[in-house]
């Protein structure tokens, strides 16, 4: 079983809206019969250098998504909305160097 976090860094006043469309994306996939995704905010409570959205699921196993396989919402309308949504930048603290991201994703192995 693995737990897959997809994290999309953006600004404060596009946070919420980044919320939505991940919500909405997270919505298809599960009529496609994938896992219910908890959607998560941070940085909107205190101050922060960035601010992001997560949104996690659990899964069987790790396969590639086939283009096939992306609902066609996400494919035409929300995937588009919510790239024009994140930033481009997340600020890697440890190296104080900035590196070009648009989502991560994370994988951990509960087996």
């Amino acid at each position: 079983m693995f737990l897959v976090r997809r994290k999309c860094i953006t600004s404060r006043d596009k946070l919420w809206k980044v919320a939505s469309l991940l919500k909405q994306i997270c919505s298809e996939y599960e009529e496609k019969g994938r896992g219910e995704a908890t959607i998560y905010v941070s940085g909107w409570g205190t101050p922060s250098e960035d601010y992001s959205v997560c949104a996690e699921w659990t899964q069987e196993k790790l396969e590639a998504n086939a283009f096939g396989n992306v609902p066609d919402k996400i494919r035409n309308k929300l995937s588009e909305e919510l790239q024009e949504a994140i930033c481009r930048q997340v600020n890697v603290t440890k190296h104080k160097k900035r590196m070009p991201v648009n989502n991560l994703c994370c994988f951990k192995n509960f087996t």
